[in-house]
């Protein structure tokens, strides 16, 4: 079994008396089920208690499966094998026995809460730590990861990758794990921003004595402030293990690591120059501002050309537009301002602007890699991924096949070789590791070789070798009269293609949002109205007590009485008609269709007004379809105000202090309402990357059916395997192991009984001006 240097022991030593965790593996194995080789086998190693290290491989070699049975959390069935054994503290690791705090490489699936404050503490409450202790963390922590300057009630939905990579690194330091566990935690994070979040890593370890272990392809950063490096042997064991300083020192090792794809510090595999001249304009942006939405944040105006055998790199600190100006120039999104034209060459008769064109004709033109590689897999297989785009690219002006048969053979076999992929050749995309999924995205779009490419972090999770790969595949598309657009935070890989620069900004005062358009019912927008602060059972009581009575009348002055009484509380929510109106009109609109639809079905009555053959409308059905449309509205616009004002988090907190409802059914339904709200985001991600992959550009109303079920069939697999990451990131922060404790405490005060009894008095209120009005209409009656 490998064993540590004397240095680092001693080092090690200083820290064994405070919280670190002792890790053992022997001869531990881990087989996928989908998977033909073991991710994982015959490790032996064993990392004392405070110890840092950082862990290295080449692409695929099985470090992020490693850190996911570290925390308990990989699930094993009849169909995948474990072997040999892997502990803790002398316990099995995958007990969960011990606080591990993990760090997965989907920034998305890190989020569990709405809100930023309530995400930092939800694992500390997991733990069941003092809440005035986490209270005290959650600013320090925010501080720390580089977040202090957001409101601990910002929406974590509005948070760019980066920022949300930040956010459950914050997450994991207010938990003061005795396990730390990193994977690529630097990866999204823009270059100013990595030595402080890596410090404050550090820090945390220190003072805790945690053991950490990180996983890194870039080593700059780490190598002189670990005690030991692992690197990992493709498909099993230890294949070295080191003293960080031997990554400086030690030529032999260095050669060895560098020609396995290990980034040794101050080495970059050396690229042959681009050698060409700029070649023909092919697309012009002029005072163009991007968006995402119609109301989101826009960018600066930006003015840009882009030429034939020229590469330009978008650079700029999290949040600040790159990836929504990169679907803007690939023809996925429309600019919110100024204009993007295409030239004659590029567009050959097919108009100026790429946002008009059909997907079969773009795909061919301008092929646009998206920033999580899954949203643009579409088929069962590696070799089918391939494939895809060339069989759908057509000719300009017409349905002919740009390519044929054997042409796009020959390219799949040659994408498959260059990138490291024949092997997984016939594997599902899904299965691969990270590294493997961002080769395989950046292949799809050559395969159909377009005029453009737009590339959004394509060298994310790239070992030395693939990255020269990558890097060398771009220089021969730049040399073949290719224009390439990177967003990246490389540096090395801007220098390889020679290009220039684009540096966006984000606004001083729209720093760290990015607004996405979700109603109510996912995620209460946070405001500091009267109605926010009341206790939100008190709230749901009050709607409760002022509705249900209408269940028994059916009439037009009770509905009158509550819809009013509705619009007047508005001031207190903070919202005008205008905006209530905007959240409230799918209501408003069933309210009539009801309203209609009792006119022409109901009980005829009074004088008839229309005639309709077998349907007739009275007096007496107007009047009953006016009651029910009224009353259908009454019955539910309350409970848009009430969602209009309450957080879910915050009604979720008082179920189950306060009804004591089990915690881990409120915390799990509070993580699917922000899973749904996410979802709701990635349906419109999928509709553009399916289109960047030539999807929608069909031939017959059939095939157009079909690619739609496809899509609602892409997020279906997209929600499972979101869930199945936000399960994880759940356990690892220790959801459902303990007494809980709660940050936000739910209290009832005198405010709280008020409003309660406003409700019941409104309630009574509606029933008592019906029966003075005569209006009274019992239901059975």
């Amino acid at each position: 079994m490998p064993e540590v240097s004397n240095a680092s022991a001693a080092r090690t030593a200083e820290r064994t008396s405070k919280r670190g965790l002792e890790i053992l593996a022997t001869d531990f194995g881990w087989h996928h089920a989908e998977r033909e080789v073991p991710a994982l086998q015959g490790l032996n190693v064993r990392i004392p208690a405070g110890q840092k290290v950082l862990l290295l491989g080449a692409s695929g070699a099985g470090k992020s499966t490693l850190l996911h049975a570290l925390a308990g959390v990989l699930e094993a069935d009849e169909r995948q094998i474990s072997t040999g054994e892997l502990r803790i503290q002398k316990q099995d690791a995958f007990a969960r026995t011990f606080p591990v705090g993990l760090m997965q490489q989907d920034p998305e699936t890190q989020i569990v809460q709405s809100r930023v404050g309530d995400d930092v503490a939800f694992g500390a409450e997991n733990l069941g730590i003092a809440p005035e202790i986490i209270r005290a963390r959650i600013p320090q922590v925010l501080k720390e990861v580089g977040l202090g300057d957001l409101d601990l009630g910002h929406r974590t939905q509005e948070l760019s990758g980066g920022q949300k990579q930040r956010l459950a690194l914050a997450g994991i330091l207010a938990m003061n794990p005795g396990l730390m566990l990193l994977d690529e935690p630097t990866a999204n994070i823009d270059p100013a921003g990595i030595e402080p979040l890596r410090d404050a890593v550090l820090a945390a370890a220190e003072s805790t004595g945690a053991t950490l272990i990180v996983v890194e392809h870039r080593l700059q950063a780490w190598a002189k402030h670990v005690d030991r490096v692992l690197v990992l042997a493709p498909g099993g064991g230890i294949l070295h293990d080191l003293n960080p300083q031997a990554l400086f020192d030690d030529e032999k090792i260095r050669r060895e690591l560098a020609a396995s794809g290990i980034w040794v510090p101050g080495f970059v595999p050396v690229t042959e120059p681009v050698g060409t001249s700029p070649g023909a304009q092919l697309l012009t942006a002029a005072e163009m501002q991007v968006s995402r939405s119609v109301r989101a944040v826009r960018t600066r105006p930006i003015d840009l050309e882009l030429r034939a055998s020229r590469a330009l790199v978008v650079l700029g600190e999290n949040g600040a537009g790159k990836s929504t100006l990169a679907l803007t120039l690939g023809g996925l999104l429309e600019p919110a301002s100024g204009t993007l034209e295409a030239s004659a060459q590029l567009s050959q008769g097919q108009g100026s602007e790429p946002f008009s064109w059909r997907a079969g004709v773009l795909v061919g033109r301008i092929g646009t890699v998206f920033q999580e590689p899954e949203h643009q897999f579409v088929t069962q297989s590696v070799r089918e991924e391939l494939a895809f785009a060339p069989t759908r690219a057509r000719l300009a002006g017409s349905q002919q096949d740009q390519f044929d048969s054997q042409a796009v053979e020959r390219r799949v076999e040659e994408l498959l070789e260059r990138l490291g992929l024949t092997a997984l050749a016939d594997a599902n995309p899904f299965t691969l590791s990270g590294g493997e999924k961002r080769r395989l995205s950046v292949a799809t779009v050559l395969a159909a070789s377009p005029d453009v490419l737009i590339l959004d972090e394509p060298t994310f999770g790239q070992d030395a070798n693939t990255w020269l790969e990558l890097a060398t595949i771009l220089i021969e598309e730049l040399r073949s009269g290719t224009s390439v657009v990177a967003v990246t935070h490389d540096a090395d890989f801007a220098r390889a293609l020679e290009a220039s620069a684009l540096h966006l900004t984000r606004e001083a005062d729209n720093a760290g949002r990015r607004i996405a358009v979700q109603g109510p019912m996912l995620d209460a927008p946070l405001g500091r109205s009267w109605l926010t602060k009341i206790n939100p059972l008190a709230k749901l009581g009050a709607v409760a007590a002022a509705t249900l009575p209408l269940i028994s009348t059916i009439d037009w002055v009770s509905a009158c009485v509550i819809i009013g009484a509705t619009l007047l509380a508005l001031p207190l929510a903070g919202l005008s008609v205008g905006r209530f109106l905007r959240r409230s009109w799918p209501l408003i609109i069933a309210g009539a269709l009801a309203a209609w639809g009792i006119a022409l079905v109901g009980e005829d009555s009074g004088a008839t007004l229309i005639s309709l053959g077998i349907l007739s409308i009275s007096e007496g059905s107007v009047n009953a379809g006016i009651a029910t449309g009224l009353r259908a509205m009454a019955l539910a616009v309350p409970t848009v105000l009430l969602l209009s004002s309450t957080n879910p988090s915050d009604l979720g907190g008082a179920l189950a202090q306060q009804l004591k409802v089990p915690h881990r059914f409120v915390l799990g339904a509070l993580a699917g309402m922000r899973l749904l709200g996410l979802l709701v985001e990635e349906f419109t991600t999928l509709t553009l990357a399916r289109r960047a992959r030539g999807v929608g550009d069909l031939r017959s109303p059939i095939q157009r059916v079909k690619a739609k079920l496809g899509q609602v069939l892409a997020l279906l697999v997209q929600a499972l395997r979101r869930a199945g990451r936000l399960a994880v990131t759940m356990e690892a922060k220790g959801f459902g192991t303990g007494t809980r404790t709660w940050v936000r405490s739910a209290t009832f005060t005198l405010r709280d009984a008020a409003v309660l009894t406003v409700g019941i008095l409104l309630g009574s209120a509606a029933i008592g001006a019906a029966l003075w009005a005569g209006t009274f209409n019992l239901v059975w009656t």
